[in-house]
Formats: C-alpha cells, structure tokens, sequence
C-alpha cells in the first residue's frame, strides 16, 4: 500500500513538472512571438522557457511568472526523484543465492 502511494506520488510529480512546462513554453512562445523570432529563439523558447525572463523588453510581471514556474518546475521534480527513491526501496527484493 505505501509503495502505490509512492507511485502515485512519482506520477504526480512528472505530471506537474510537465504541466509548468508547457505552461512555461505558452509564455516563452509568446515573448518569441512579440519579438519576430526566427527558429533559434523559437527553439530555444521550446528548450529552455525560463530562459526567456532576461530577455529584453519583458514585463516584470511575466518575468516573475516565470520564476515562479522555474520554482515550481525544480519542487516537481524533486518530488519525482524523491518519490522514485522511496518506490525502488519499498519495492526492492534481494536476490537468492
């Protein structure tokens, strides 16, 4: 029981860590977007979205929306990698001799 709890909880932090991505690409796609990007900027929105605070002409607004992101983006997958070490524990057999 407390190895599916785990389990869920590693699913859960994938999930969030996807889901602030994609949030994060939403934003970074439209700085790229207001700036008449090319395919590096658009590339680079889509690699790394958090990147695009420091970016010149950017609100203080959205720039702090995307630290926060960038925060809750590194909480997410601590919380996998967390949940993914007590999963392998509570699920490991020792092999027999």
């Amino acid at each position: 029981m407390l190895a599916e709890l785990f389990w869920v909880t590693l699913v859960a932090g994938c999930s969030a860590a996807a889901v602030v991505w994609v949030l994060a690409v939403r934003i970074a796609g439209t700085i790229a977007a207001s700036r008449g990007g090319g395919f590096i900027v658009w590339s680079l929105a889509v690699l790394w979205p958090f990147g695009a605070r420091q970016t010149a002409g950017v609100s203080t607004e959205t720039s702090a929306s995307l630290n926060k992101m960038l925060v809750g983006f590194f909480i997410a997958i601590l919380v996998a990698i967390a949940s993914m070490a007590v999963y392998s524990n509570l699920t490991f057999v020792p092999p027999t001799r």
